[in-house]
């Protein structure tokens, strides 16, 4: 029933600011003792990316466009720094969007099916053994994808550590205006579940465990360490100040 869901009219312009830049917020850094596996990483990531059933596409969309409204004014900086890594930012959002809308009779829809393979193939394709992008190098000419692929795996991130019951307060008021009958509004989030269900060890939940401290609504983040040590290379390409 969720397989393709269009959101509804209340904002005409919602589809336009999904060509708008998404800002990276800041995060912390989370130490660990030692270098965390590639293969353990890809495998964490994978089984996030596998689970993201139907309310967690539609949430993660309802992100997309949150992020956008919000950061707007960031484009109408006059002379900000950020403006090599706003515009590749729009490169990024255009890549995620088209993958996860499809057209329809009365406009563009998202759907839930597509959400999965096109994070699981992120995740394969960026985080493998062999290839690795947080560990290479990053240029000026390499920097564009390695923002877009960052920044894809953050908002997955984001998106699996939301709790059930942001996700629902989130698609009860927001464009697809769910009825509240549909949604759980208790439970753990969905790597909490996984790590619970044993699909994720200590280990590999430490790998996509996003830590919270402060009052919601102003709360800090934790990634994981090498998202962190990622960023601050992609960053660097950028020439800009690492975020705190």
């Amino acid at each position: 029933m969720l397989k393709q869901m269009r959101p509804a009219r209340r904002t005409p312009w919602l589809f336009l600011t999904l060509t708008l830049l998404l800002s990276t917020a800041p995060t912390g850094a989370q130490e660990q003792a030692k270098p965390v596996p590639p293969k353990a990483v890809e495998g964490a990531l994978v089984a996030v990316a596998k689970h993201l059933s139907p309310p967690y596409a539609l949430y993660l969309y309802e992100s997309l466009t949150t992020q956008v409204l919000d950061n707007e004014s960031i484009l109408e900086r006059p002379d900000s720094a950020s403006a090599p890594k706003a515009q590749d930012s729009l490169w990024a959002l255009e890549i995620i969007s088209n993958a996860i809308l499809v057209e329809g009779e009365d406009g563009r829809y998202v759907n839930v099916d597509l959400v999965p393979p096109f994070f699981e193939d992120l995740a394969r394709r960026y985080m493998n053994v062999s290839h690795y992008w947080p560990d290479r190098k990053i240029t000026k000419e390499t920097r564009r994808e390695h923002l877009a692929a960052w920044y894809s795996l953050r908002l997955m991130l984001l998106v699996g550590n939301a709790t059930q019951e942001e996700i629902a307060n989130m698609l009860r008021d927001g464009a697809f205006k769910l009825d509240p009958g549909m949604l759980e509004t208790a439970g753990p989030s969905l790597v909490d579940r996984l790590k619970k269900d044993r699909v994720l060890s200590n280990e590999t939940y430490a790998l996509v465990q996003i830590r919270r401290k402060g009052p919601a609504g102003r709360e800090s983040l934790t990634f994981p360490s090498y998202m962190d040590r990622w960023k601050a290379k992609i960053e660097s390409a950028y020439k800009l100040s690492p975020s705190p």
